[in-house]
């Protein structure tokens, strides 16, 4: 038998092995959390942080999907969707081939929201409802229940966008009462913001005001604990047109005019110009014409940043669903010939009828910069 003193070297080798990969877990732990925080707070940084988590998870699979999913969400809050669905399609690849199907369930719910945004429904769906089978054939852990709250607040958001609010509203509820569940995580903190703030918006648009009220106002709350700077200022505008309704306008621009300072570093088109609106129109009520042609110009500005973004994913996504009908043409050419030709007239559809929308928000653009500048002629006069 060998002295036990000839085994002390190995024993500390596989010491240090030991500590060396659980040192390792707990660095990609701390990276990972660090860039679910910043996603919102610091796109730029949190798609530089995500590749960078992306590139030490190697042979680990679900560190990777995480990794590709904050990275898009991050160009997702930059509005560069060519490069959203570069790397959310490749984290369900990822997912897909290691048959992890929480990953997969989390990349097709993410994936299904930015067709969402895009205003493709029928697409969107197609994704939910992949993700949504998922959890019916391989149901979720409970730790996990907060990815079906995703897929039920996409959802109701395309019930609110096709339908109304009264048809959203229990999407958004029961969205909320899965979050809750588990929300001791900053993410699902982050949602219920999120989810709220939808539920105020919602609830305004029903003349609910009260209720609207206590969302908004519960969204900071949660807001405030994840540090998600701009779901504060969300909840802010939601509570700045509550005190426009009740005819408190110079309450309302004292609120918007902080919200709009505390996400000047956000770089978010599209909250941006959400709060410049409501300045432009809350000067308007005081009949402020200088302050109100001011953020008029502005908001004018953002919009026409939001088209062009709009209108390069649109071109990008036809050219992929163009693709894909193409392919399906050639391999079952002579059976589907009639489906095609009906997906290809709903394609048309939902073409003509997003390049309407952008046509029409171009010609109220063009008609407001005509406005602002015989006000400013008069003014001068």
């Amino acid at each position: 038998m060998r002295p036990l003193h000839l085994y002390y070297p190995l024993f500390i080798a596989l010491l240090f092995i030991t500590n060396v990969l659980g040192q390792h877990k707990i660095d990609l732990d701390s990276l990972k959390k660090e860039v679910n925080v910043l996603v919102y707070n610091n796109p730029e940084l949190a798609i530089k942080k995500g590749l960078e988590l992306y590139k030490l998870s190697n042979e680990k699979p679900s560190y990777q999907v995480s990794a590709l999913i904050f990275v898009a969400n991050g160009y997702a809050v930059l509005k560069e969707h060519d490069e959203v669905f570069k790397y959310a399609l490749k984290a369900d690849s990822v997912a897909a081939v290691n048959k992890n199907y929480t990953d997969q369930v989390r990349a097709l719910g993410f994936i299904g929201g930015q067709y969402r945004r895009l205003q493709l429904s029928k697409r969107a769906l197609n994704y939910l409802d992949k993700a949504y089978n998922l959890t019916i054939e391989h149901p979720l852990p409970d730790s996990l229940d907060f990815i079906q709250g995703n897929i039920l607040v996409v959802k109701g958001l395309i019930k609110k966008d096709d339908l109304d609010c009264s048809y959203a509203l229990p999407y958004f509820k029961d969205a909320v009462k899965v979050f809750k569940k588990n929300s001791d995580r900053n993410s699902v903190k982050i949602n219920i913001a999120i989810t709220l703030n939808n539920i105020g918006d919602c609830n305004i648009a029903l003349e609910n005001y009260d209720e609207a009220k206590a969302n908004f106002n519960e969204a900071i709350i949660y807001a405030k604990q994840s540090g998600a700077i701009k779901n504060i200022a969300t909840a802010r505008l939601g509570l700045a047109k509550l005190l426009s309704i009740e005819g408190k306008i110079d309450e309302a621009i004292v609120i918007l005019e902080d919200a709009l300072i505390s996400i000047k570093e956000l770089n978010d088109a599209a909250i941006n110009s959400e709060i410049l609106k409501a300045l432009s129109e809350n000067y308007l009520l005081l009949n402020n014409d200088q302050k109100h042609n001011f953020y008029t110009k502005l908001y004018l500005e953002e919009e026409h940043k939001i088209l062009g973004e709009e209108k390069k994913s649109l071109n990008k996504v036809t050219k992929e669903i163009a693709t894909e009908n193409q392919e399906k043409r050639q391999d079952q050419k002579n059976k589907y010939t009639y489906a095609f030709i009906v997906s290809g007239l709903v394609l048309s559809v939902i073409i003509f009828l997003i390049y309407r929308k952008i046509t029409t928000k171009r010609r109220k653009i063009s008609i407001s910069k005509e406005i602002i500048q015989k006000s400013s002629k008069t003014t001068k006069q």
